[in-house]
């Protein structure tokens, strides 16, 4: 008797966790599908960004200099070794800390550090880097045009993720992937429900873009962009 009480008690446990699955995935393409900003014209003159989808993640991509901010002015090229004054553009990602730092490529995924970042709210980082030119269009690297009013409110957006020392972001060193590129410490909490992909729509969003309702996967804001 108590043999089949434990298999059904481990029977009910997955059925109970294959319907949240279930009801995620499900909010998932539901809320994806939804439009918020359904009136957004974009401009035909003013600044080009661009969001990024590297297949699991989306960036900001930003000019590293307009007539709102020169963004050298925090993110110091003498932390930069591999980049210099003529890169042109600047991406920006918000993420989970300790997946950043552990997880430079999908083979070094660990099962661990996946599950603490889905299921436990967690640390946070920015992740910056610098780029040697501007980005060529394509279905993985959408531009979007801003007015000015936009772009400012984008900067501040992304600004006010930073955590700041006396005025200046704080870098996590040694931690980049490569000389183009770093991690700063970051506001708030990464979990299954405000994720990476959520920052970026957050961001979208708050400039008056048309993206999803909610987008915790790169299709649910990179399908509002085509």
């Amino acid at each position: 008797m108590k043999k089949f009480k434990c298999r059904s008690g481990c029977l009910l446990s997955i059925g109970f966790g294959s319907l949240l699955v279930l009801l995620y995935l499900l909010a998932v393409v539901v809320l994806g599908s939804i439009p918020v900003n359904r009136s957004y014209a974009e401009t035909r003159e003013g600044i080009e960004i661009f969001v990024t989808d590297n297949g699991v993640h989306t960036d900001f991509v930003l000019p590293v200099k307009t007539a709102i901010t020169d963004w050298r002015t925090q993110l110091l090229l003498q932390d930069y070794k591999g980049a210099d004054s003529s890169y042109t553009h600047i991406a920006f990602g918000w993420g989970d800390r300790r997946f950043y730092m552990e997880t430079p490529e999908w083979k070094d995924l660990r099962l661990d550090v996946a599950i603490t970042a889905l299921f436990w709210p967690t640390r946070s980082a920015m992740h910056v880097s610098y780029i040697r030119r501007p980005l060529i269009p394509n279905k993985y690297q959408r531009p979007v045009i801003l007015s000015e009013a936009q772009y400012e409110q984008l900067v501040n957006y992304i600004s006010g993720t930073f955590r700041q020392q006396n005025g200046q972001f704080i870098l996590i060193k040694g931690a980049g992937y490569t000389s183009e590129d770093n991690f700063y410490e970051a506001h708030g909490r990464f979990h299954l429900f405000r994720n990476c992909n959520n920052w970026t729509n957050r961001g979208l969003k708050t400039i008056g873009v048309k993206t999803a309702a909610w987008a915790p996967l790169p299709f649910a804001i990179m399908r509002h962009l085509r």
